[in-house]
């Protein structure tokens, strides 16, 4: 029998029965590891994940350079030094993302640019399929499939084994390879993404051919088709299918997506095809300023554009005109946070315009690019898990985690909750 002292503790500090703030807790007698700390950029006010004190962390690991994984880490840079493990690529790429959302937050965040410089300075950059030690922990990495850059976790500490999916994805798409757990072993707690939990992803082909006739069908009429767009991933990816389809027509792309293509073709071993990247990156008309903008806003095209949830971003700046013109069309290719304009603006058909919502004239589409695991593929890795572990939902609304949880209990047998902020496992 384990003494007390010798359990091994998991807290959600956020992510638990939401998208955004991700942020797990991992205690073992002296050790603390931190797996993401991530912020919710919704509507409102940036919302952080439970406080822990930065003294208390030995390290951080931050799977991906998505801000609800990455954006409140700096944090932890106030008073201490802990060291960070990510890749080379989520370094570069949190770097411009974390100064964008501090740049254009309106409210007050708890770091400067200060501490995400003192962050940068204390990453230790690692690689999918390397190990690293920290204290009482062993620490493996695999590649996700989500985003480039992205990782899963494996944490080895007191004995038992922790695998932790970050965001992932099993299928190849036009920008990544699907999600490697080649090596994983038997383990004693799986923490699983959630986001599409209860949703079965369209044909993929089916949809960049719906893709190429909607956009076509908008600039053929004489309209300015805006496609919102996570600035690393998602812009990517729609500009790789416009490519791989011999798209004509033109296309801009705005915001810090600009700053993202040119850091990914410098990373080819990160990408599926990197060539088609480079052409891809290469014909886009990257967007230099205020009086090009407004040329792109004017004449009719494609413009690809963060925020992918019309949070923010130069998105925005072209939703002024597009939401008013029936010529015009919105095509969004992201996950909609419940709260954000881009889940408004699919629900009820209205957006935001100078503080009043209206009711939108142009057309609206909804097209899933997603590059997390659907419900199938979620299925399918759970069952390809070895052993018996305890299986915790994260990342997903609470009906999503609930329902996986209890799906994962009737049908596979494993021991599965879906995780309540601020609930702790104790192994």
């Amino acid at each position: 029998m384990r003494h007390m002292k010798d359990k091994v503790e998991v807290r959600f500090l956020g992510g638990a029965r939401e998208v955004g703030r991700s942020a797990i807790l991992i205690s073992y007698r002296n050790t603390r590891l931190l797996l993401d700390y991530g912020v919710l950029v919704g509507d409102g006010k940036p919302e952080l994940p439970i406080h822990v004190p930065p003294r208390d962390i030995d390290a951080i690991i931050v799977t991906h350079a998505h801000l609800d994984h990455s954006g409140a880490a700096p944090f932890f840079y106030i008073s201490c030094t802990p060291p960070l493990y990510t890749t080379s690529l989520t370094k570069q790429l949190s770097d411009i993302l974390i100064r964008d959302l501090l740049n254009l937050s309106h409210y007050y965040l708890p770091f400067e640019v200060l501490e995400l410089v003192t962050m940068l300075d204390n990453t230790r950059k690692v690689k999918a399929e390397k190990t690293v030690k920290v204290k009482d922990a062993t620490i493996t990495f695999f590649r996700a499939g989500h985003i480039p850059g992205s990782l899963s976790v494996l944490v080895e500490i007191g004995g038992r084994y922790i695998w932790y999916s970050g965001d992932i994805n099993t299928i190849d798409t036009r920008l990544l390879t699907g999600a490697s757990l080649e090596g994983l072993p038997e383990v004693d707690l799986a923490i699983i993404e959630s986001t599409y939990a209860l949703t079965d992803h369209p044909d993929r082909m089916e949809n960049e051919r719906k893709l190429i006739e909607v956009l076509s069908d908008v600039v053929d009429g004489g309209g300015l088709a805006l496609v919102p767009a996570f600035s690393v991933g998602r812009s990517q990816e729609i500009l790789c299918i416009l490519e791989a389809h011999g798209f004509e027509y033109p296309v801009a792309v705005d915001g810090m997506a600009r700053i993202a293509s040119k850091i990914l073709i410098q990373h080819p071993k990160e990408i599926r095809d990197p060539e088609l990247l480079r052409r891809a990156v290469k014909k886009a008309h990257f967007v230099t300023g205020g009086k090009d903008r407004e040329k792109v806003r004017k004449r009719p095209g494609v413009v690809v554009s963060p925020a992918g949830m019309l949070t923010g971003g130069a998105a925005a700046y072209y939703m002024e005109k597009v939401a008013k013109n029936p010529k015009d069309a919105v095509i969004l290719v992201s996950y909609q946070i419940p709260g954000t304009p881009g889940r408004r603006l699919l629900d009820e058909g209205r957006y935001e315009l100078k503080g009043k919502p209206v009711k939108v004239k142009c057309r609206v589409e909804w097209l899933d690019f997603s590059s997390h695991c659907g419900r199938k593929e979620l299925h399918e890795l759970v069952k390809s898990l070895k052993g018996s572990p305890t299986v915790v939902t994260v990342h997903g609304e609470a009906e999503a985690c609930k329902e996986f949880a209890a799906w994962i209990r009737d049908e596979v047998g494993f021991k599965a909750m879906a995780a309540k902020l601020g609930e702790k496992v104790v192994l």
